[in-house]
């Protein structure tokens, strides 16, 4: 009975889920055609994960399921922030949009991600107004909880646009950081951010079947990756905004929920901040692309696109888990030493492929150089 009791009141996420996952497949291929049509390729260059122009505009999926959903949504909205949602997203949309048409310069990019994320500021929802004890903080003055929040969505969308260099990489990452989300609210009856997370999962499993494919291939562009991080940025500063009651159905410590979420936002994190670390090493700007990020390294090591994805997918899955569990289990100083120790021995395993790999290359190299040679 319980169980039966549970897939009824389940039903509507289901059928939400549903919903999403077959309108995106039936919209990604029109996306695709009118990409072709108009010659609206991401052409490849020395950086690229991929050989000749593919279409691009994937996302436009994405913001069309987002719009449908927060219109039927809006009866769960009951802190009315639909349309303040609805709003950011459109202005990161058309900036992720233009920038895939026209390649924005950083700066202009930089700007529409700052305004989208400014118009938040106005809902409480989507500010950091608390830490509930966590390093010793609790409460947050206004324009601190303002700056830091916008600090960190814009750090978020960027990581995101940042993780988005091989295929399947950002949508198995915002799958497994948005499943661990609809778990959480749905658990803390929070069903307006549960029902955008199961949205996220369902649009993204769609897109992996064409951004997986050969003859089928689609790319998200920055109108998917930024839409993504931003949105999974907003769930994140709301499943901060509850109090230490809520937490109580999860048996969570509160104050060791932000360890939790960094372990949830593992790969992206650690991507950004490993990059802007070497780039600041170097005396090269933080804006300037290269191929440093992770995914670079481990498909220079040799696995193809689909199993690098999985595999940093899967490090992301089991880092977030490992985490669920040590905060209930551990106080604050064990669960912060667990928390570092998964981040070194990522960064250990990172170095030494990236070791490994100019091995491998200087090989290869050195073989090269005696086949002309016979």
């Amino acid at each position: 009975m319980l169980i039966q009791g549970l897939l009824i009141f389940a039903l509507p996420f289901i059928t939400l889920f549903i919903g999403v996952f077959i309108g995106s497949l039936f919209i990604i291929p029109k996306i695709r055609q009118l990409s072709l049509r108009n010659h609206l390729m991401d052409a490849s260059d020395h950086r690229s994960s991929h050989i000749g122009s593919v279409p691009s505009f994937g996302g436009v999926a994405f913001y069309i399921s987002y719009i449908l959903v927060l219109f039927f949504s809006e009866p769960l909205d009951n802190h009315h922030v639909s349309l303040t949602f609805l709003a950011s997203i459109s202005i990161v949309f058309f900036t992720g949009f233009l920038d895939d048409l026209k390649n924005l310069s950083p700066k202009i990019k930089f700007l529409g991600q700052f305004f989208a994320v400014a118009l938040l500021m106005t809902q409480p929802d989507f500010r950091i107004n608390s830490l509930h004890g966590f390093m010793g903080f609790y409460e947050i003055p206004l324009i601190p909880s303002v700056v830091g929040s916008m600090f960190f969505l814009l750090g978020l969308i960027n990581a995101f646009n940042l993780i988005d260099g091989i295929d399947g990489l950002t949508g198995i990452t915002g799958i497994i950081v948005a499943s661990f989300y609809a778990f959480m609210f749905y658990i803390l009856d929070a069903f307006f951010y549960a029902a955008i997370a199961i949205t996220t999962i369902a649009t993204l499993l769609a897109f992996l079947r064409f951004n997986f494919s050969i003859k089928r291939k689609i790319f998200m562009g920055d109108t998917g990756s930024l839409v993504i991080g931003l949105v999974l940025g907003l769930l994140t500063l709301k499943l901060m905004s509850f109090g230490d009651e809520a937490y109580v159905s999860l048996s969570f410590n509160r104050a060791q929920l932000p360890l939790f979420l960094i372990a949830v936002l593992f790969v992206p994190l650690l991507d950004t901040l490993r990059v802007m670390l070497v780039r600041a090493v170097k005396g090269a700007s933080i804006f300037k692309p290269d191929r440093n990020h992770i995914h670079h390294i481990i498909i220079d090591f040799g696995l193809s696109h689909r199993r690098a994805s999985f595999l940093i997918g899967l490090s992301n899955f089991i880092a977030a888990l490992i985490m669920f569990f040590v905060i209930q289990l551990f106080n604050f100083l064990g669960s912060f030493l667990v928390l570092i120790s998964l981040l070194f021995i990522a960064v250990l395993i990172l170095f030494w492929m990236n070791k490994n790999t100019t091995a491998i290359r200087l090989k290869v190299k050195i073989k090269q150089s005696l086949l002309r040679l016979f």
